[in-house]
């Protein structure tokens, strides 16, 4: 039987996800958690074979995102890492993938979905969803693009959290944070926060697109 660790920082998603594996007799949830302390908790704890995770988990004390996941490769090189989330910027996915993951699902996705995601992380696959893998693929178009580190700026403050709050949990300067906000500001063109929430929403780094 695998043991697999559930994270993500809504409770009805978690429930959802549990319920789903726990109907398989080749899998048993051996814990869930709802930020990246609890999840690094959890880990120190209780040796799993597979993690399925929320991308954005902004609400700990430890940094969530790309970050969290750097952490847990270096950390955990041989576990396997399943990524369900609702974003979908390329930029950020694309910055996921290359840090090794077993897969991205989105959290719209199917039961079948899910089996098959899950089937592949646990055989030392990688698993995308067919739309994904094209749209990752594809040339990217000309025109303002933000870098991995931008959007990740972006979407913190987009769930409400300030330029110092986001310093403190990444463990960067205010001023490193200020920078990156406002060189992501100029690159798209935007002269307000307003804007930048827009922009956040359009490309699914709101709080609506976790």
């Amino acid at each position: 039987m695998k043991r697999i660790l559930i994270a993500d920082d809504h409770p009805v998603v978690r429930l959802g996800l549990h319920s789903i594996l726990s109907r398989d007799p080749r899998f048993h949830v051996v814990g869930e958690a709802a930020d990246p302390g609890q999840l690094e908790e959890w880990l120190a704890n209780a040796p799993c074979d597979l993690v399925i995770t929320d991308l954005s988990m902004p609400w700990g004390r430890r940094p969530d995102g790309v970050r969290m996941l750097a952490g847990l490769r270096r950390d955990y090189p041989e576990l396997p890492l399943l990524v369900v989330t609702t974003f979908g910027n390329e930029e950020v996915l694309r910055a996921v993938l290359k840090l090794g993951v077993s897969g991205i699902l989105e959290k719209t996705s199917g039961l079948p979905a899910l089996i098959e995601a899950v089937d592949a992380a646990l055989r030392g696959g990688c698993y995308l969803p067919p739309e994904l893998a094209h749209r990752l693929r594809r040339r990217e178009k000309c025109g303002a693009r933000l870098t991995a580190r931008e959007s990740e700026v972006v979407r913190l403050l987009a769930h409400g959290l300030g330029v110092k709050e986001i310093a403190d949990v990444h463990r960067r300067t205010v001023s490193t944070i200020s920078r990156q906000k406002g060189t992501a500001m100029k690159r798209l063109g935007l002269t307000s926060d307003f804007e930048l929430m827009v922009y956040a929403r359009a490309v699914g780094l709101s709080p609506s697109g976790g």
